[in-house]
């Protein structure tokens, strides 16, 4: 009897000390879904806040008559977009700071096309 005791107390050490070398169970913050919508040079979303390590899901939809493209040039991203067209784009930001997004068609980023994604610890 004393040595299962004994075994069931040196496994609960063990799995102790395991968590607190690990630093803890670290949990993944949620995904997080925008729908970015391109109207006819702006968009209808110009600040996303984000964490590190979430998981970013953005549905873009141009619900205007001209082409439009989000571009988020620290994560190479640069997707084009037809007038009624709709794309998804899945990322994991690892850094924390804020990228910059913006429509580089002509005239649209001067017309003010642009946002920002603040990505937080």
């Amino acid at each position: 009897m004393i040595n299962r005791n004994f075994r069931y107390i040196v496994l609960a050490l063990f799995l102790v000390a395991s968590l607190v070398a690990c630093g803890g169970a670290t949990k993944e913050p949620p995904a997080l879904n925008v729908t970015l919508n391109a109207l006819d040079i702006k968009w209808d979303t110009t600040n996303i806040d984000a964490v590190v390590g979430q998981t970013i899901t953005i549905t873009l939809v141009n619900t205007g008559v001209l082409d439009h493209n989000l571009v988020i040039e620290e994560l190479g991203i640069d997707v084009s977009i037809s007038p009624g067209a709709t794309e998804v784009i899945t990322f994991v930001v690892t850094e924390p700071g804020i990228l910059d997004f913006i429509c580089n068609e002509p005239g649209h980023f001067e017309a003010g096309m642009a946002g920002t994604i603040t990505v937080s610890e």
